[in-house]
């Protein structure tokens, strides 16, 4: 520490840093066990990728970041229900869109419209994935038969080697971009693997009846400001961590004016984050080397509001994808009997590239071509438009999904999980079951709050 610092010391049971939900998760099931915690969060808010503006116009939250849940994402359901979060079951009456360029398919919903050519081998395809998938072991994916091969090739190669048409290609390539935000160039085929499998699989993750995507919330920061109200000690805003100072007996937390004490550490951020801290000691190398090569995917979204929901006029369900990477998808936000119209339009991986360096104007007008080419030209005119563009956001830096670069996880995947002396691991992106979702971030902060109390007990 720098004796010249003037700080105010305050000691707790745990030191949670991060008040995403993940990290806020923790801290419900430690002040549930009796412990006094402190959340420290660098933002002026809580709730991480969870983000919600009101709206004036609609008269309800709209959401910027995390939003959908699938019907089997109990903890999530029970949030909802406690906090009293809006919850609104995915519209897809008509037909959905398919873009590529300015041209328009339309089919029923999930019929792959404007893909028809595609999908015998698409079906061959999917089965080899699914064979693949078949052998990963959630909690231990390195021990996958063939895991130091799947390992040292990225998803774009075992495309490249298993797919002959340019179209299928395009089309599976596009699972990572939408699901987890990065090019198949960019990430390990047995990391891609171990993604899909901790969400149930790539067909359930794109489902909107029961999948998901098949319910959304309208203020999910509720959720997040819900659980920072419950937590047994303080949770404290504007406050960054700088450094964490570990010794044999407790845990010593800097931020710029104040200094936290504890008996153990849980650090709720992304791998990209933690990087900006210093550590004393220093972190082990296997688990420096995994903050540098597990980078975070890349998402724009925007949430676009219209005086109806024109498109339904048009026999559209509102939903719609790209066959060019032009956009990620776009979807109804509203329910059966909204008067206003109201749509998210994703950006993830490749679509979200062109965005990040543009300027306002041209990421707008980037915005209103794509929703014009799928619902029409309606779509330029909306009373409200707000975009969130993650690769901006000063203590995000990305979506919500963090991914991991070849050979990473047969180096150094079976340490992942261990906490680093008195340190311990939370986060979406190290969640066992659901990973990159709002379910995954309260499932990780379960599991660590859980080996907390565990290593209390013992002391």
């Amino acid at each position: 520490m720098n004796p010249s610092k003037t700080s105010e010391q305050t000691t707790f049971d745990t030191i949670i840093v991060g008040a995403g939900l993940s990290g806020l998760y923790a801290a419900r099931v430690l002040s549930k066990a009796g412990q006094r915690v402190a959340v420290l969060e660098a933002r002026d808010r809580v709730g991480g990728l969870t983000y919600s503006q009101y709206s004036q116009y609609l008269g309800e939250y709209i959401d910027l970041g995390g939003a959908w849940l699938a019907d089997n994402h109990t903890r999530m359901h029970e949030l909802v229900q406690e906090f009293n979060v809006p919850l609104i079951r995915q519209f897809k009456t008509g037909q959905e869109v398919t873009v590529d360029g300015e041209t328009r398919h339309t089919g029923d919903v999930g019929s792959f419209p404007g893909r028809q050519a595609a999908l015998p081998e698409l079906q061959t395809a999917m089965a080899k994935l699914e064979d693949a998938l078949a052998g990963i072991d959630i909690n231990a994916p390195w021990t996958h038969a063939k895991a130091d091969e799947f390992d040292a090739m990225t998803f774009a190669a075992w495309i490249e080697k298993n797919i002959e048409t340019p179209a299928t290609r395009e089309f599976i390539a596009t699972s990572t971009n939408a699901f987890f935000g990065v090019m198949p160039e960019e990430v390990s085929f047995l990391e891609t693997l171990h993604l899909f499998k901790t969400c149930g699989d790539i067909i359930f993750m794109g489902d909107t009846h029961t999948g998901g995507q098949a319910a959304h919330m309208m203020g999910s920061q509720l959720v997040s400001e819900g659980l920072a109200a419950t937590v047994n000690g303080v949770v404290s805003l504007n406050s960054p961590v700088r450094r964490i100072i570990q010794n044999d007996q407790s845990v010593i937390v800097e931020c710029d004016e104040t200094t936290w004490q504890g008996k153990q550490v849980i650090c709720a951020l992304p791998p990209v984050m933690i990087n900006r801290l210093e550590f004393e000691p220093m972190l082990p190398a296997y688990r420096r080397a995994f903050h540098q090569r597990c980078p975070i995917g890349r998402y724009t979204k925007a949430i676009l509001t219209y005086e109806t929901p024109f498109w339904r006029e048009q026999g559209l369900s509102g939903l719609a994808g790209s066959l060019d990477n032009g956009m990620t998808g776009i979807f109804d936000l509203g329910d059966t009997e909204s008067k206003h119209g109201v749509i998210s339009i994703l950006f993830g991986g490749e679509p979200s590239i062109r965005l990040d360096d543009a300027s306002k104007a041209e990421r707008d007008q980037i915005i209103l071509d794509q929703v014009a080419y799928a619902l029409g030209d309606l779509g330029r005119h909306p009373v409200e438009m707000v975009v969130q563009q993650w690769v901006n956001e000063h203590w995000s830096q990305g979506g919500a999904c963090s991914y991991m670069t070849t050979g990473t996880l047969t180096t150094i995947g079976d340490r992942l999980w261990q906490p680093c002396g008195r340190i311990y691991w939370a986060g979406t992106h190290l969640s066992r079951v659901w990973r990159g979702y709002m379910e995954g971030a309260c499932a990780a902060g379960e599991a660590a709050a859980n080996a907390v109390l565990a290593a209390w007990a013992c002391s």
